[in-house]
C-alpha cells in the first residue's frame, strides 16, 4: 500500500512544492534502503562473535596461567620440604663428618608424591665455644616434573645450630 501525502494546503505555494519534493525524495530513499536492515544485522553479529572470540581466549589464557602458578606453588613448597627436612634433623647432620653433603627425597623415602626435592648442605664451624657454633648453608631444589622448565624452584638459607653435647673432655681431667 502506498500513501500519497499531500501538501499541506494552507502554505505558500511555493512552499508546498518544496514540500512535494521533500515527500517525494524521501519515499525513493526508503525504497533504495531495503537492504540495510540485514547490513546492520551482519554487521552486530560479526561484533559479537569477535566480542565472544576474544572471551573465549582471554579464558584459555587465564587457565593457563593458573595452571601454571599452581604447579609453581607445588615445586615452591616441595622445595620448602627441603629446608624443613634439614631443620628437624639438624642434630644429625652435627655429627657426620662430611661439611658437605646431599640429600634427594627419593633416595630417602620421603613421599612427596610425584615432586621430590635435592638438597644441599655445607657446613662451616663460625664460633670454637664451648658450645660449638655452626653455621650451615642449605640449598634446597624444588622439582615438580609435569611442569619441566618453571616447575623447578631453589630455596637458599643460612641456619646457626650450637652444639648442644657435652663439652670435650680437656687433657688432665680425671
Amino acid at each position: 500500500m502506498i500513501y500519497k501525502i499531500s501538501p499541506d494546503p494552507s502554505l505558500p505555494k511555493r512552499e508546498r512544492k518544496y514540500s512535494e519534493l521533500t515527500h517525494s525524495f524521501m519515499r525513493k530513499a526508503i525504497k533504495n534502503q531495503r537492504g540495510v536492515s540485514l547490513v546492520i544485522a551482519l554487521l552486530i553479529l560479526l561484533v559479537l562473535t569477535i566480542l565472544g572470540i576474544s572471551a573465549i581466549s582471554t579464558t584459555t589464557f587465564e587457565t593457563n596461567i593458573a595452571g601454571n602458578e599452581r604447579l609453581y606453588n607445588r615445586a615452591f613448597y616441595t622445595s620448602d620440604a627441603g629446608v624443613d627436612y634439614f631443620f628437624s634433623r639438624g642434630d644429625f647432620y652435627i655429627s657426620v663428618p662430611n661439611s658437605a653433603g646431599t640429600v634427594d627425597s627419593r633416595a630417602q623415602g620421603l613421599p612427596l608424591g610425584e615432586d621430590y626435592f635435592l638438597m644441599n648442605w655445607d657446613r662451616r664451624i663460625s664460633d670454637l665455644g664451648p658450645p660449638l657454633r655452626y653455621e650451615f648453608k642449605i640449598t634446597s631444589r624444588g622439582i615438580s616434573p609435569s611442569f619441566p622448565s618453571a616447575g623447578r624452584v631453589t630455596i637458599e638459607a643460612v641456619m646457626d645450630v650450637v652444639d648442644t653435647g657435652p663439652p670435650p673432655k680437656y687433657a688432665g681431667e680425671p
